[in-house]
């Protein structure tokens, strides 16, 4: 984490000494430190991700409403999608504020909600499906 920290406040720095002496580098500056963090993720993310398999293997759960997907599409498999898609979305966003363009960084947060609700939408169904047969008993 200490790495990752101090790589992170060395990329900010840099990138304000080099908005000052020339504001069309600052951007690339700041990408350039992303790449550098992302980076120093990536032995983290593959341990999270071989724990991820190793609970969808241990523990499918179903869908709901009988109609899960060819590919597994499991309400966990739908939670691991849809923080990929937030934390993509979040990212793209946080580009676009820092690059001047705030409506385009909107668009991209409203496009992400709207594919999570696209992704969620079979369990909801189920859910809804569920309910309806407990009410009728």
């Amino acid at each position: 984490m200490l790495k990752l920290v101090i790589a992170a406040v060395i990329a900010a720095f840099a990138a304000i000494v080099v908005r000052q002496i020339k504001p069309e580098f600052a951007m690339f500056v700041q990408l350039g430190g992303v790449l550098a963090v992302a980076l120093l993720l990536m032995g983290a993310l593959q341990d999270l991700l071989g724990a991820v398999q190793g609970i969808l293997q241990f523990a499918p759960v179903g869908g709901g409403g009988g109609d899960s997907a060819p590919g597994g599409n499991n309400a966990f498999t739908m939670l691991i999608k849809a923080l990929g898609i937030c934390i993509t979305t979040q990212l793209a966003a946080d580009i676009c504020r820092d690059s001047g363009s705030g409506s385009l960084a909107n668009v991209v947060e409203l496009g992400g909600r709207l594919l999570v609700l696209a992704l969620t939408l079979p369990l909801l169904k189920g859910i809804a499906e569920l309910a309806v047969g407990l009410i009728r008993g």
